[in-house]
């Protein structure tokens, strides 16, 4: 019998687990799905089975949950599934969580030591003619991508079989998805990542191997037309520390960022390394490249309200609020100093682009938006905001006090190929609403409100990362076609 979530905060209110996969196939509509909108919405977020065995819990834990909406005719359905790892699969068949918390081996069960942990729960992406569910700790995993059927972990042949990034970059002029790998021999084995080129086919062309200044988590990885950045931000992961007791996971003070430039053919003898000041970033809005300046707009801070320092203090969302931020760096080699300014002061979470220019120059950026409330992850970013990085303009939407507001993504119209013609999407939850909506907004008149509001008839708890692939588009085509 299924025990009980103990009181967390991410496991009561918005983030309570449903437990439960759906299938709903005409959902309620209020406004009008426009007749130029068509494609599916994915969206990917912890909602783990069992509570952990540890009686603590962190967010990036729990078990992946994959969200399909198909949008066809003006119409909309809805499936959400569990991804099937073997973690989750040993722990529905015992009625009982067995994985330490994070993975941890020590609060292991005996029955999952030496099994891999592997949630798949942090994103959801089409490439290759694949669907496949990321967390940067374990392999991908492929599902069926109408179905959502977990078909299992994605090894490429025997080329990948270890770590693999939560924020690959497709990059669609090329086709060409660009990935990377983290922690290959573990927390405290040698510091060293993958980088890796997968054809538009979904076959790898190119791997490197490069060495780090030290264990880090690597939630993202910055990529140009011709130039990728390895982020080493100062955050670790040490089981030696744990086994102290101390935490597992920490932000280490005074510790630099390191940024470890590589051109994006080329290899790891040719990686320069760049440092500045200590910089939590896990999420870019696009980089791209300026003569020889390569620029990367960011949501970075000072330091990180998601994990302790390594005596176990912890900052305040307040103290750890993102922003929207511009690096500069001189490609030319003649200055190694990363010049930062910020664009947008607004305490932000996951920054996108027109997913279809990235790699090259944009200028408009979406963005789920903190307006009102204390503890923007915990009590819900309650907004959404599309900024103009060129003017400075910004455009806002407050869902009201105590909303849950996931990522807000730029969905084009089909057959569009100028930058932002479209729409942009998010999920909500409303403060002390038993169901929740897919809000859809014209992209470029935010403050209007929704030109559509899908009724989903239950409480989605809050997620991760989620994507839009309209119907004409090659990555659309190639795994689901016409």
């Amino acid at each position: 019998m299924a025990e009980a979530f103990f009181d967390h905060p991410f496991l009561t209110g918005h983030h309570t687990p449903n437990r439960m996969e759906v299938d709903a196939p005409d959902l309620i509509v209020e406004g009008e799905i426009p007749d130029d909108l068509e494609g599916i919405f994915y969206r990917n977020g912890a909602e783990p089975a069992y509570p952990p065995r540890e009686g603590d819990y962190h967010w990036f834990d729990g078990d992946g949950m994959v969200y399909a909406f198909h949008i066809v005719n003006g119409r909309i359905s809805l499936r959400n599934r569990w991804v099937r790892t073997e973690k989750l699969e040993m722990e529905l068949e015992h009625g009982r969580r067995l994985f330490g918390l994070l993975g941890n081996p020590m609060t292991a069960d005996p029955l999952a030591q030496g099994k891999p942990y592997n949630t798949g729960n942090t994103n959801v992406i089409l490439h290759g003619g694949k669907l496949l569910a990321l967390m940067e700790g374990a392999p991908a995993v492929e599902m069926n991508p109408t179905s959502l059927e977990t078909l299992g972990e994605e090894h490429y042949d025997g080329t990948i079989t270890t770590t693999f990034s939560a924020h690959p970059k497709v990059d669609q002029f090329s086709g060409e998805m660009i990935n990377m790998g983290g922690m290959l021999y573990g927390p405290e084995g040698q510091p060293r990542l993958r980088y890796d080129v997968i054809n538009r086919d979904g076959k790898p062309t190119k791997t490197e191997f490069v060495d780090m200044p030290h264990s880090t988590l690597m939630h993202t990885h910055l990529v140009s037309e011709n130039w990728v950045v390895f982020p080493v931000m100062p955050i670790d992961l040490s089981p030696a520390r744990a086994a102290k007791g101390g935490p597992m996971v920490a932000w280490v003070n005074n510790r630099p960022s390191k940024l470890a430039l590589m051109p994006r053919n080329g290899t790891a003898d040719q990686v320069r390394w760049l440092e500045m000041d200590p910089r939590h970033m896990y999420h870019e809005l696009n980089v791209w490249e300026e003569g020889d300046q390569l620029i990367a707009d960011v949501a970075t801070a000072a330091g990180t309200g998601l994990y302790p320092d390594e005596e176990g203090n912890k900052l305040s969302h307040a103290e750890s609020k993102l922003s929207l931020r511009r690096w500069t760096i001189d490609l030319s080699g003649k200055t190694d100093d990363v010049k930062e300014e910020v664009l947008n002061g607004r305490d932000i979470q996951f920054p996108r682009p027109d997913d279809r220019l990235m790699t090259r120059k944009t200028r408009h950026g979406y963005s789920n938006v903190n307006l009102h409330s204390i503890d923007g992850r915990v009590d819900g970013m309650d907004g959404v905001i599309h900024f103009d990085t060129v003017t400075g303009e910004e455009d806002i939407y407050h869902f009201g006090d105590g909303a849950a507001v996931g990522e807000l993504i730029f969905a084009p119209r089909t057959g569009s190929t100028d930058e932002a013609d479209g729409y942009a999407m998010t999920m909500v939850h409303r403060a002390n609403s038993v169901t929740s909506e897919l809000a859809i907004f014209a992209a470029k008149d935010i403050a209007a409100g929704p030109i559509a509001t899908v009724r989903i008839p239950f409480r989605v708890p809050p997620g991760f990362h989620c994507n839009y692939y309209a119907s004409d588009s090659k990555l659309y085509q190639q795994a689901i076609g016409n």
